[in-house]
Order: structure tokens, then C-alpha cells, then sequence
């Protein structure tokens, strides 16, 4: 066995860790001059605890970390849990515990706890070809009826499961604020219909000859009977073609899709027949119904299971989703959104076959329009309408992206120089210490300054990069892909905002912007990197 030695560490990356902290450090020296002169000490004494942990995890061989990682998943998740029970408020949100004098965020400590859950699992269950969805996210588990078992005991007497048709109208109702939409007339839909209706005419016609054509060698069809077929199929296709044309000039065949909206509006609100709550009392029957056909089709399924016990119930998305979800509960979607980013780039480099990513990019927008319209606050909403047009709201929702978009380009070339930014000193930046550091450093260090910064981050990602290429085996490989996809996907989402190509989210610039537990995180995930790398010969 060959011992990781003292002058074996990644001098160049920890260099470079530095640089970049120090920097950081300079930065916050001029962001928080006008409001908390000394936040810069408070910002070396977290990097100071930053270090510490680096030393501690590298300490301990990281194979440690891959007994403990379920471990550290759980309790990290229970954290999560204890944050929406007891976590204190802030700006509509409840994302911080505090102990005494201590105050933390555990959402940022999910990050980590993902990576080395995630690590872990892929890390024995590699497929040479790839997974598919179905092993994604493994439908048949039996965690699955046990989830649905729990959502009707919660769901049994709210709205939703007591009259779903009436609560969807009225959810409609509310959305559109009772106003009607305007009734298009959308040419191209209905001359589909005639395409279509003269299509289906022609396939049948076709389907019928070939079909007449099998059966002719074994079992020929009665004289006739093919053109009478052929016939019908053309009848049908006029019948089709003659209707859309009868309901040409109707409201319904102009613009279906704003007379339904409009239709659910109507019956949703006062005096439609969906106003108040009516109870379907078949529906639960059939969910019910449903939900035991659905738990013995899990037991059927998993009968003669012979892997990990774990398998049965644990899907590898439901350990990345388990975790996003408690954080977008608080709420928090950009760190939420990091956290799927992260799972997402591991799994996408353990492998996923080619015809289940096109599935998934649907699945993404189905959930993106189910976010948009049942679980994103308005707040949220508002953040990423003002993305699209910042100028609309200036003085509301859009006063933090014009302001960076201000800061950055008045630094022009060279930038105003070291506490002469007008936007920083007068307060102009919202948050300018965290989420808009970068902000900062493009009004008093311009062009030259940011290109120099983002240069160092895109050495550091590349030096990461080459430790996962370079890991000894799978799980050392997967742990630095997800500290490398964390450092990546939350650097490009914080400058993204400040320069107005992403919406604005709560989201720091790793190891240059303000903050203790952001500052814990990164150390901790910048540890196992480095412990990766140095104890890659290490094969004992």
C-alpha cells in the first residue's frame, strides 16, 4: 500500500481556493463599507472554520465518508424536516435553525449530504449501458403504494379529493381572477382538422387493403368486402371533413383551448354550479380502487426479488427528490434547483440511455407548468416574469436586476476602483455583500477584473474536472463530479443573474461571496476534492 504523502496535496487548487477567498475577502472589504465595515473579519473567521473542516475531511480517507453517506443523508434530511417545524423566519421564508447565538441554513448542507448519498448508491450500481427511466425512478416500488396509502389519508377530506372537477374549476376561477380570455381565431387548427379528417380516410383505406392482403393466403376475405371497407373508411373521412366544415364559424372550433378556460372560469365562480364544494362520493371509491391494484401489482412485481433490500423501496431519484422537496417546502428554489442540478449531472455522467432523455425533457415541462401554477409563490412568479422584462417592474420585483445590470456596466474596462463604486457605496445593490458580490467587483474592477475572476473559477472547475478523471474508482470519481457540478451550476446561476441571462435568485458566488453556512458548504465539498485527489494512489 502506498501512503498519500504531505507534497502529494493539490498545491495549485488550494492556491487557487485561496486566491479566490482572498479576493472575495478584498471584495466584502468595499460591499459592506457602507452598512457593516467589519463583515470582512466575520467573512475570515468563516473561512478560517472553512479550513478546519477541509483539514478534518481530509483526515479521514474518503472512503469513511462512503460508510457514512446514508448516514449523513438522513440526518441532514431531518434537519430539513426540523426547519419547516421549528426554523426561523425571514423574508417570507423558513430556512434558518438557531442555537443560542448559532444560526445556520441545513439546506445548504443538503449539497453535500446529496453528493455522498448519490456517490454512494451509483457507486456499487453502475450499468455498462446506461440506466432507463423505469430504473430511475422504478415505479413498482413498494414505497410507492405506501406514498399514495399516505397522500389519501392526508388528502381524504380536503377539496381536492372530496370534489376534484369543482375544486379545478374554482382553481381556475381564482387564477384568472374571474376575467374571461379573448376568443382567438386560430386558422391553423382548424385547417388541421380538415388534413387530418382527409388523412385518416387515406391510412384506413390503406390499413384495409394490407390487412386483406395478409388474409389472402390463409383466410381470403368474402368478395366485396375490401371495397366495402374502403368505402366506409372514406364515408367516415367525409363525415369527419362535412362536420368540421357544419362548425366552421363556431366559437368552440376557432379557439377551443380559451372557450374551455373560459367555460371552467364561468362554472367556477359565483352562481356556476362548481361555486361551492359538492361532494363525488364515487371518486375515492375508485381511487381506493386504484391504489390496492396498484399495491399488489408492487408485491407481484417484487415477489422474487433477489438485490439489495434497500432497491425495494429506494429509488435513486427518490433520494435526490426527497431532499429538493423539503427545501422548496421552506421555500428556497434556487438552492432547491441546485440540488436537482447536482443529483441530475451525476447521474447523467453514471449514464442514462439515449431515448430516456427525451422523456425527461417532457417530464421537465410538465412539472415546470405544475410548478408554475401550484407551487411557485408569487414572489417567485414575479422574479421570473421580471427576467423576461426587467423594465416592467423597476421600482418592485425588477429593482435588483436593473441595479446589478447598472453596477456592471458602469464599471466599463477597468472599473471605478476599490470603494468607489457610486451603485455599492450609496446602497444602490440589493444584497450586495451575498447574492450580488459579483455585482461589486464588475463596478470597481470592470471587464479586466470580472474576465480575470471568472478565468480563475474556470481553471479551478477544469482542475476539478481532471480529479474525477483521475479518481481511483467509481464512488471517489462520482464524489468529485458532484462537488465539481456543484461549484459549476452555482457559479454560472450567480453570475447569470447579476448580468440579466437568469432570473434572480438567492444564490452566492462559491467561496467570494458573503455567508457562513455557503462558506461551510464549499469548504466541506472543496475537502473531499481534495481528498479525492490525494489519496487517488493510495491503493490499499
Amino acid at each position: 500500500m502506498k501512503k498519500a504523502r504531505f507534497w502529494e496535496l493539490h498545491w495549485p487548487l488550494i492556491g487557487l481556493i485561496l486566491l479566490i477567498a482572498g479576493l472575495g475577502v478584498y471584495n466584502l472589504h468595499s460591499s459592506a463599507a457602507a452598512k457593516a465595515p467589519t463583515l470582512y473579519l466575520t467573512q475570515l473567521s468563516w473561512l478560517s472554520v472553512g479550513l478546519v473542516l477541509v483539514l478534518v475531511t481530509m483526515a479521514l480517507d474518503y472512503r469513511i465518508w462512503e460508510n457514512l453517506a446514508y448516514l449523513v443523508y438522513g440526518v441532514i434530511c431531518l434537519l430539513l424536516l426540523a426547519v419547516l417545524v421549528l426554523g426561523a423566519k425571514a423574508g417570507g421564508a423558513q430556512r434558518w435553525l438557531v442555537l443560542g447565538s448559532f444560526r445556520f441554513q441545513p439546506s445548504e448542507l443538503a449539497k453535500i449530504g446529496t453528493i455522498l448519498c448519490l456517490a454512494r448508491y451509483f457507486g456499487s450500481r453502475v450499468k455498462g449501458d446506461g440506466y432507463s427511466l423505469r430504473e430511475l425512478f422504478r415505479p413498482l416500488n413498494l414505497s410507492r403504494p405506501a406514498s399514495v396509502a399516505g397522500l389519501l389519508a392526508l388528502g381524504w377530506s380536503k377539496p381536492w379529493m372530496v370534489d376534484p372537477g369543482g375544486e379545478f374549476t374554482r382553481f381556475v376561477y381564482r387564477e384568472l381572477n374571474g376575467e374571461f380570455l379573448v376568443v382567438g381565431d386560430l386558422l391553423w387548427f382548424r385547417s388541421s382538422l380538415l388534413l387530418g379528417a382527409f388523412i385518416i380516410g387515406g391510412l384506413l383505406s390503406w390499413f384495409v387493403i394490407r390487412y386483406a392482403q395478409v388474409q389472402a393466403l390463409l383466410n381470403p376475405w368474402p368478395p366485396g368486402r375490401k371495397r366495402h371497407l374502403i368505402i366506409a373508411s372514406w364515408v367516415l373521412s367525409t363525415v369527419a371533413l362535412g362536420a368540421v366544415g357544419w362548425f366552421w364559424g363556431s366559437p368552440w372550433m376557432r379557439d377551443p383551448l380559451a372557450m374551455s378556460i373560459n367555460y371552467w372560469v364561468h362554472v367556477g365562480g359565483p352562481g356556476g354550479i362548481h361555486e361551492t364544494v359538492v361532494e363525488v362520493w364515487w371518486f375515492k371509491g375508485v381511487l381506493l380502487g386504484l391504489g390496492g391494484a396498484y399495491f399488489a401489482a408492487s408485491v407481484v412485481s417484487h415477489r422474487r426479488w433477489t438485490g439489495p433490500s434497500l432497491d425495494l423501496w429506494v429509488a435513486p431519484m427518490d433520494l435526490l427528490a426527497l431532499p429538493a422537496l423539503l427545501i422548496l417546502v421552506e421555500p428556497d428554489l434556487g438552492t432547491a434547483g441546485i440540488v436537482v442540478l447536482i443529483g441530475m449531472t451525476m447521474v447523467f455522467v453514471v449514464g442514462i440511455k439515449p431515448r430516456s432523455i427525451g422523456v425527461l425533457g417532457i417530464m421537465g415541462a410538465v412539472v415546470a407548468v405544475v410548478g408554475w401554477f401550484g407551487i411557485l409563490k408569487d414572489y417567485q412568479k414575479r422574479r421570473i416574469l421580471t427576467f423576461l422584462d426587467p423594465e416592467n417592474d423597476i421600482r418592485g420585483a425588477g429593482w435588483n436586476a436593473i441595479q446589478s445590470l447598472i453596477a456592471v456596466g458602469s464599471g466599463r474596462w477597468f472599473g471605478k476602483g476599490h470603494k468607489e463604486g457610486t451603485q455599492t457605496q450609496l446602497s444602490f445593490l440589493p444584497e450586495q455583500h451575498t447574492d450580488f458580490a459579483f455585482s461589486v467587483w464588475a463596478e470597481e474592477q470592470g471587464f479586466v477584473g470580472c474576465a480575470i475572476l471568472l478565468a480563475l473559477y474556470l481553471v479551478m472547475l477544469l482542475m476539478a474536472f481532471g480529479i474525477a478523471a483521475e479518481a481511483r474508482e467509481t464512488y471517489g470519481a462520482l464524489l468529485a463530479v458532484g462537488v465539481t457540478a456543484l461549484l459549476l451550476w452555482q457559479s454560472l446561476i450567480n453570475v447569470g443573474m447579476v448580468i440579466g441571462v437568469a432570473p434572480v435568485v438567492g444564490m452566492t458566488l462559491p467561496l467570494f461571496s458573503y455567508g457562513g453556512s455557503s462558506i461551510v458548504t464549499t469548504m466541506l465539498g472543496l475537502g473531499l476534492l481534495l481528498n479525492v485527489h490525494w489519496r487517488r494512489r493510495n491503493i490499499g
